[in-house]
C-alpha cells in the first residue's frame, strides 16, 4: 500500500472502469484508483492509472461476451494478483456494472478476496436499463444477491433511476454526471476521514465498524449546500438524494457515519445541526459518528455524506426433522424493541417529525398519559 492511502477505489468491468475513470480526477490523493477488466484494449486507455487484466488465458485480452461463467473464471485465475492489490487498505470501494459477464461474474469474488485481505468492502453497482433485455436483468439480479452476501455494504442503483434526474431532452451524459457527483462527493468525504486535522475527528476503525458485517442493509448518500444555512441545506439534500431511495437501500440505519466538510466559516454547531437532521431522517440509534473537516477553498459551500448500515435480517429457518409444512419459510423470532413497541407498524419506516415530535408514535405515549387499568 502506498503511504497515507487508506481507500482503494476499484472499477470492475467496462461500466465500472468508466465510472471510476470519470471520478478519479476529482478525488483526493488519499484515494488510490485501480481499473480491472478482461478487455486489454479498454485498460489501454487508463491514462497511467494502475490496471489489472483478468483472465488472460480465458479471454485472450478480449471481453467475456456477456458470459458470467467466463467472468468468474477470469477473476479466479488472477487471485494472487488481486490479493496483492487489496492488501493493506482499510476500505475497498468496488464500483461495477451488473448484467454483463465481467461485473456479474467477478464482483462477488473480488469482494471475497478483498475481505480476506483485511479490507472492509463497500460495493456500488449499477443495474441495467429496462430496455436491455431479460437476460441482462436476470444476470444482474443473481449477481446482486451474490455480491450483497460478500460485500460489507452494497449500494445498487438502477440506470433507469438516473434518467429521472434530468429533463427528458437532456443528454444521457447529464444523468451519469449527476450519479458521479453523488458517489464522488461521498467518496471525498470518506477519504477525508483518514486525513489528520479535522475540526471534529473520527477514528477510522470506528468508521469501519459501521460496515462490520457482510450483507448489511446499506445507506450511502450525499448532499451539498451553499450560502446561509449551508450545512442544514446539505443535510437535507443528502436526505433526499436518489442514492438514499434506490431499490434495496435501507430507510433507517442502526449505525450512521456523517461526514460534514465546509469552508473556514463552518462551526461545530452547524455540523451538529446537520447530524441532527440526518438522524431525524435515517435513525442511528445504536451509534452515530461525526467527522467535521474544514477545507479552505470550499468558501461558503458545505458537503454532507452519510454512510449507514443495520444488522442483516435473519435468514429463513431451514426445513429440518420434525418441521411442519410451511415452517421452512418462517423468520427467526425477534424480540420486541423499544422502537417497535412505540411506533408499531411504523417501526420500519422513516421518522415523521412535526415540531420536534414523531407523530407516528401514539399521542398518549408521546405525552406520557397513564391509561386507566380498570373500573
Amino acid at each position: 500500500m502506498e503511504p497515507n492511502r487508506a481507500i482503494l477505489l476499484v472499477g470492475l468491468g467496462g461500466a465500472g472502469c468508466s465510472i471510476v475513470a470519470r471520478l478519479a480526477p476529482s478525488l483526493p490523493a488519499e484515494v488510490k484508483v485501480a481499473l480491472i477488466d478482461t478487455d486489454a484494449s479498454a485498460l489501454a486507455q487508463a491514462n497511467g492509472r494502475e490496471t489489472l487484466q483478468l483472465g488472460r488465458a480465458q479471454t485472450r485480452g478480449m471481453g467475456t461476451g456477456g458470459e458470467v461463467a467466463v467472468g468468474a473464471a477470469a477473476a479466479e485465475s488472477e487471485e494472487p494478483q488481486l490479493r496483492r492489490l487489496f492488501t493493506g487498505y482499510a476500505l475497498v470501494v468496488l464500483v461495477t456494472g451488473l448484467g454483463g459477464g465481467t461485473g456479474s461474474g467477478a464482483a462477488a469474488f473480488l469482494a471475497t478476496v478483498a475481505t480476506d485481505a483485511g479490507a472492509t468492502v463497500l460495493a456500488y453497482a449499477t443495474i441495467p436499463f429496462s430496455h436491455e433485455g431479460e437476460r441482462r436483468k436476470r444476470q444482474a439480479s443473481e449477481a446482486l444477491d451474490k455480491l450483497g452476501a460478500k460485500a460489507h455494504g452494497l449500494v445498487a442503483v438502477q440506470n433507469d433511476l438516473l434518467l429521472l434526474q434530468v429533463s427528458k431532452d437532456a443528454p444521457l451524459s447529464e444523468s451519469f454526471a449527476a450519479a458521479d457527483e453523488w458517489v464522488g462527493g461521498a467518496l471525498r468525504a470518506l477519504a477525508g476521514t483518514f486525513v489528520p486535522g479535522a475540526l471534529v475527528p473520527a477514528d477510522p476503525a470506528a468508521v469501519r465498524s459501521i460496515l462490520a458485517t457482510p450483507g448489511s442493509p446499506t445507506l450511502f448518500t450525499y448532499g451539498c449546500g451553499q450560502g446561509t444555512g449551508a450545512a442544514l441545506a446539505a443535510a437535507r439534500a443528502a436526505n433526499e438524494c436518489p442514492l438514499a431511495h434506490a431499490p434495496g437501500a435501507t430507510t433507517k440505519a442502526a449505525s450512521l457515519f456523517v461526514a460534514v466538510t465546509g469552508g473556514p466559516t463552518l462551526s461545530a454547531t452547524e455540523a451538529f445541526e446537520a447530524v441532527a437532521a440526518v438522524r431525524m431522517r435515517f435513525g442511528g440509534e445504536t451509534s452515530t459518528l461525526l467527522c467535521a473537516r474544514v477545507v479552505p477553498d470550499f468558501g461558503d459551500r458545505v458537503e454532507v455524506a452519510v454512510l449507514g448500515a443495520s444488522t442483516p435480517a435473519p435468514k429463513p429457518v431451514k426445513k429440518g426433522k420434525g418441521a411442519k409444512p410451511g415452517e421452512e419459510n418462517q423468520q427467526i423470532f425477534g424480540f420486541a424493541t423499544e422502537d417497535s413497541m412505540r411506533r408499531g407498524l411504523f417501526g420500519g419506516t422513516p421518522l415523521t417529525f412535526i415540531d420536534g415530535q414523531d407523530v407516528d408514535v401514539p399521542t398518549y405515549i408521546r405525552r406520557a398519559v397513564r391509561l386507566p387499568t380498570g373500573p
